[in-house]
């Protein structure tokens, strides 16, 4: 098994269990000593976990944004899905704002497929594929670069928005629900809510997931998001809380 299969196994051990002990975690994994050891102490400078006197505890705290690398190894195949469906909404010659998150580099890398765009991001890491495209005219914003999220944050990239006026706006969230679409960390929440104001439609990448979550940040009410694009059907009252605010669902 992989690094990243195992990783998410011991994950998804700790989300059902919340505390175990290494020797059963051994016994669950099938797992080497110093593999589970390795592992462990990835995921715990990751924030994903605390190893302590022979147990694991798993990190709920929701405040935490995850590293990227750890982002990107979560629910690939749903993001890969959610990435092909939003693909349809955009056209050759716009204009897009892509933030920095994990889900929107499996779209990043579809747009080779379009002609003429013309894009405006605060990932890094998105910035770094696009580079690879002779179709489109890259932007970075400008700001300080926060270590392990590749992303560019803060008062100057948010500043730095204002110089355009795009067609659609294509983010991701940490969490929603019936009353709105929320954050792990104020500063995301501040420079997506710029991107959404400048923008002409707000287009919503979540992973089925997040559904029925909260976080400590709103990003915003549903009815500010155009379409929300995921990977399967929400719950009804969901679905209900979309339909009255005038929300597109896409699957």
């Amino acid at each position: 098994m992989d690094k990243s299969k195992r990783h998410k196994n011991i994950l998804d051990i700790l989300k059902r269990r919340k505390i175990i002990s290494v020797q059963e975690l051994l016994t669950l994994t099938y797992s080497s000593k110093s593999t589970l050891r390795r592992d462990l102490i990835a995921l715990e400078k990751q924030n994903r976990l605390i190893r302590e006197y022979g147990h694991v505890k798993l990190i709920e705290s929701k405040n935490i944004e995850y590293s990227y690398n750890a982002r990107m190894q979560e629910h690939q195949w749903e993001k890969r899905k959610i990435a092909a469906i939003a693909m349809q909404l955009i056209d050759s010659n716009m204009t897009l704002f892509l933030d920095s998150s994990s889900t929107l580099y499996e779209l990043t890398s579809l747009l080779n497929t379009k002609r003429n765009l013309t894009v405006v991001t605060n990932g890094i890491f998105n910035a770094e594929q696009l580079d690879q495209f002779k179709n489109v005219h890259t932007f970075l914003a400008g700001g300080r670069l926060y270590p392990g999220t590749g992303s560019v944050l803060g008062e100057y990239a948010t500043s730095y928005l204002n110089h355009f006026k795009v067609d659609l706006t294509i983010l991701s969230c940490s969490a929603l629900d019936a009353h709105g679409v929320y954050m792990s960390s104020s500063k995301q929440a501040s420079l997506k809510r710029k991107m959404m104001q400048i923008a002409k439609k707000t287009l919503l990448l979540c992973d089925s997931s997040k559904f029925e979550h909260t976080n400590y940040f709103k990003l915003s009410d549903l009815a500010a998001i155009d379409t929300i694009i995921t990977d399967k059907a929400p719950s009804i009252a969901l679905r209900d809380a979309l339909i009255t605010a005038d929300t597109t669902l896409l699957f």
